[in-house]
């Protein structure tokens, strides 16, 4: 507010002159002794008024503005006064002097009582009012409000309880209780702010000219203010302004907000404050909450400490993929999440599945029985033979075997394992080989102890020898679990029947024991056939046959050679023959060379050595003496031997015989002569007769 203030000094004190004064009784404000006659514009204030008649009796008085007016309730020495307008001061005058009662600082009033004139000091009482002026001026009338708001954000925190750990068998189900609690921990408040409106009314008779609006936040300082118009703005009489203002505040402590108008001009300006008191949150920041949970439940809103219980029901699968060697494990995190915070807490569940795990071996049987053949063959069936002559004839015997088979079968140990360490199963079981029930030495059900194994035997009889697969199953709550084993028989048991033989022959004897993994074996011997020492036909004949070692089945083959002796002019025989028959062997030895004077070892003429070391001699470089010697013993053997010969043939050999004696001494006969050619013509004559080509016949050797 706009005052002017002249301060004088009385002039009585100057002039050390002392004047008693004594104060209204019951003024607001104490008066001031002012000497002689003041009046308002002496004192500085803009405007005076004084009431008609003077002294005013009691009455109502309009002021020069003809709006505003002043109640004056007096006895001619006190009076009280209320008046529409603010007063700055009242000057009440007796006597000499006068008193003045000053409303500002620290205020304009509305209204006082017992105002008075100076004490007369003859009687120490005030002198009789004389006139009264009120002193005033113009002010815009400033008023506001305050309206505080801050947020209150609320903390929470959530658990959920408990963990859990479960072990069951496929199948099997279970409930899980899981508690969510939430508490209200506390809260932290922010955001202080203070706005409101700052009213400015222009009461008085004249514009008033602002030139700004300020506002002020006691402990903080100045804010903003918006009155949406130009400064210095012109107010018209009887018009109001009114502006905004807004500030954040550090913090929610209680202060004091005061607007000041500034004006220039009649009109002067004025202040309002208000209190800046916070109180109840203006915004509430998760007051209340919902919860979501991630096992489909949610509650909500609350307020206030709250706990929820449910249940969820966990089971183990019941797909027999899922376990890998009878276990199955899963583990659910669920979370119950505040929405507004998203704070959370969780909660964790593992299952432990367990579920029979089947393994199984297939030992396969089955019965093998031999059938055996027999077949006998020589390298001759007949033969020619001189009286006395033997003959190697050279056997074959081949024995040959098929099978039967028959009793397939499969039998086994199927093993159920329980991974459980906890508890034990019991399950029902079955074993199909391909469409076959087995049987079972356990009767179909097994109780397998906790962390361990039960085993049961099977067996079942098979069509035939086909691979196949075998399965056990084993059933736990409805659920198959299946083992499986290939039924092979290329690796079975095999009973044999008859599966070996013991092989003879009737002239030679045992020729050995013959197994069927030995089939087909072949026997090689040699018999000699004859001597006969009577000429004609005969046989010889001899059977192989086998008894088996089980069954004692048997069978046999038999080979003849018929033998034909003949009884006129024999046969003859070739040198090669006669050179390995002599008691030197290597072949059986023929007594016909009983019939030389020394057998073998007589003396071959003058040569130096017998019959039988010039038979072995080789006739090297085509030695025509050793080829003609050669077949002279032979024919000489055969004639021995009572084979007849013909006359030229007899020519021939004792012509032989002179010519080996004329070449005895050299073993040879010139290359280069008559007597070669002659050699090879009786050779050849000796050679065709002894090898049956002329004479009796050849026998065989």
């Amino acid at each position: 507010m706009k005052k002017y203030m002249i301060v004088l000094v009385l002039a009585l004190l100057v002039m050390g002159l002392s004047v008693a004064v004594g104060p209204a009784a019951a003024s607001s404000v104490s008066p001031i002794f002012e000497p002689g006659n003041p009046s308002c514009t002496d004192l500085g204030y803009d405007f005076g008024f004084k009431p008609q008649p003077e002294p005013p009796p009691t009455d109502t008085y309009t002021f020069p503005d003809g709006v505003n007016a002043v109640d004056i309730d007096s006895d001619g020495t006190y009076f009280d006064w209320s008046s529409t307008l603010g007063i700055d001061a009242v000057i009440v005058k007796g006597g000499s002097n006068a008193n003045v009662y000053k409303y500002d600082p620290p205020a304009e009033s509305f209204g006082d009582v017992d105002l008075s004139s100076p004490i007369n000091p003859n009687n120490n009482k005030p002198y009789a009012i004389s006139h009264i002026e009120f002193c005033y001026d113009y002010e815009v009338d400033v008023s506001k409000d305050a309206h505080t708001s801050f947020t209150r954000t609320y903390e929470w925190g959530i658990t959920k309880d408990p963990d859990g750990a479960y072990s069951m068998f496929a199948g099997d189900s279970t409930k899980h209780g899981y508690t969510v609690s939430v508490d209200q921990t506390g809260f932290t408040d922010s955001d202080w702010a203070v706005a409101g409106t700052i009213t400015i009314e222009n009461n008085t008779p004249f514009d008033a000219s602002i030139e700004n609006v300020s506002d002020v936040v006691s402990g903080f300082g100045g804010v903003p203010v918006t009155c949406d118009v130009e400064f210095p703005y012109t107010l018209l009489a009887g018009h109001t302004l009114s502006c905004a203002y807004a500030t954040p505040l550090p913090d929610g402590s209680s202060r004091t907000n005061t607007a000041a108008v500034a004006t220039s001009g009649i009109v002067g300006g004025g202040e309002a404050a208000a209190d800046v008191v916070f109180g109840a949150p203006t915004t509430e920041v998760n007051g209340q909450i919902s919860v979501t949970d991630t096992n489909g439940q949610s509650w909500g809103p609350v307020s206030d400490d709250t706990t929820w219980t449910y249940d969820k029901t966990f089971t183990c699968s019941s797909d027999p993929a899922d376990y890998v060697d009878g276990h199955y494990m899963f583990t659910r995190d669920n979370t119950a999440t505040i929405d507004e915070t998203g704070q959370s807490d969780d909660a964790s569940v593992t299952v432990h599945c367990y579920a029979p795990v089947v393994s199984k071996d297939a030992h396969t049987s089955f019965t093998r029985t031999w059938t055996w053949t027999i077949d006998k063959w020589a390298d001759q069936d007949a033969l020619t033979l001189s009286p006395g002559q033997q003959f190697l004839v050279n056997y074959q015997v081949t024995v040959d075997a098929t099978h039967v088979d028959s009793d397939w079968a499969v039998a086994g140990t199927i093993t159920v394992q329980n991974p459980n360490p906890d508890a034990e199963m019991t399950v029902s079981l079955k074993d199909m080989v391909d469409g076959t029930m087995a049987t079972l030495d356990c009767g179909g059900s097994l109780t397998v102890p906790a962390g361990g194994s039960a085993t049961c035997d099977y067996s079942a009889d098979l069509p035939d020898g086909s691979d196949r697969t075998n399965t056990a199953t084993a059933t736990l709550n409805g659920i198959d679990f299946t083992g499986t084993a290939a039924v092979s028989f290329s690796g079975a048991t095999i009973s044999e029947v008859d599966e070996c033989i013991d092989v003879t022959d009737d002239k030679y004897g045992t020729l050995g024991t013959v197994c069927a993994g030995q089939a087909p074996k072949t026997f090689t011997y040699s018999l000699s056939v004859g001597p006969y020492d009577v000429c004609g036909m005969h046989q010889f004949t001899n059977t192989a046959s086998f008894v088996t070692n089980d069954t004692g089945a048997s069978g046999s083959d038999s080979w003849t050679v018929t033998v034909n002796v003949p009884c006129a002019g024999g046969c003859t025989l070739t040198q090669g023959y006669w050179k390995t028959h002599s008691e030197y062997g290597p072949a059986p030895y023929d007594d016909t060379w009983d019939m030389l004077p020394d057998g073998a070892d007589t003396a071959f003429f003058d040569t130096g050595y017998s019959y039988y070391e010039i038979l072995w001699m080789a006739p090297k470089g085509g030695n025509a003496y050793l080829i003609l010697a050669h077949q002279y013993i032979a024919a000489e053997l055969n004639v021995l031997n009572e084979a007849s010969i013909p006359s030229d043939v007899l020519d021939a050999w004792e012509q032989a015989g002179e010519l080996l004696v004329k070449y005895e001494s050299d073993l040879s006969i010139p290359k280069k002569g008559p007597d070669r050619k002659t050699a090879i013509n009786l050779y050849e004559l000796l050679d065709d007769y002894n090898n049956g080509l002329i004479g009796p016949g050849h026998c065989s050797e």
